[in-house]
């Protein structure tokens, strides 16, 4: 963007969530990477879901899991319960935007550097993640940061420089 003769850039973000790979897996075995059954429910509403990156519509056929986000180790390598959808999505998140239904909610934001290693903390409010995201990349030591919920701390999705996610990780891949 232009402002008064000066140019500013905003880095091109990807939001990733539960890898689609990994979610074939998962639905074929009806367990999850950590052996887990699943534990299938239907949706009351408004359960953030991590493999479409929105929010469950009541009815829809849901399961928690045991889920590791990529790209993390040592200490940090967090494993926690998240929901997906039980079947396909019947829509493919946008990689590119910033996931509409996570928008207005407040979150955690950890910033990691290429080892894995959380660098920071920021409670975003309701509407802030989005542009706190760039802010946060404008520091090179920055590889990924994850949205986390603030009550129970769960994962919600990882965000990247989309120079560095050509495609998206592989957690059974990228685990230390």
């Amino acid at each position: 963007a232009r402002c008064m003769g000066m140019t500013t850039q905003t880095a091109h973000l990807v939001y990733d969530g539960v890898p689609a790979a990994t979610l074939r897996s998962i639905r074929a075995s009806a367990c999850d990477q950590f052996g887990n059954v699943l534990f299938v429910r239907t949706a009351a509403g408004g359960e953030p879901l991590r493999c479409c990156l929105r929010l469950a519509r009541a009815g829809d056929s849901i399961a928690l899991i045991a889920f590791q986000p990529a790209g993390t180790g040592g200490p940090y390598a967090e494993i926690g319960p998240l929901f997906i959808h039980t079947e396909p999505c019947a829509e493919e998140p946008s990689r590119t935007e910033f996931p509409a239904d996570f928008r207005d909610r407040r979150a955690v934001l950890r910033p990691y550097d290429a080892d894995g290693q959380m660098l920071d903390g920021v409670l975003a409010e309701s509407g802030e993640s989005e542009r706190l995201l760039p802010e946060m990349f404008a520091d090179p030591a920055v590889q990924t940061v994850q949205v986390r919920n603030v009550i129970a701390g769960c994962w919600n999705f990882t965000v990247r420089r989309a120079a560095d996610a050509e495609a998206p990780p592989d957690s059974d891949q990228t685990r230390k």
